[in-house]
């Protein structure tokens, strides 16, 4: 049986692998213009403002993480103008 301590580290150890991913998923998206995988590539629309939501939602905070979900569902609704 796991210890309180061990359950709590273990709980911290995913979400910092989880901000960690989210945190590579962002920045990819932003500095190549594409987000990976062949389905998702087809839903967003935009994949630079994606990353940006991305890296946004990974901050942390309440305020910015909701402001990071409005711009990645932008992001799934904006074409990129060319």
């Amino acid at each position: 049986m796991m210890a309180f301590g061990e359950l709590l580290t273990l709980a911290m150890l995913g979400m910092a692998l989880a901000g960690l991913t989210g945190a590579v998923l962002g920045i990819y998206a932003l500095t190549c213009n594409r987000v990976p995988g062949r389905w998702f590539a087809r839903m967003v629309r935009n994949p630079r403002l994606w990353g940006i939501g991305v890296l946004f939602m990974t901050a942390g905070f309440a305020y910015v993480s909701v402001l990071g979900l409005g711009i990645m569902v932008t992001a799934h609704t904006v074409r990129l103008t060319r």
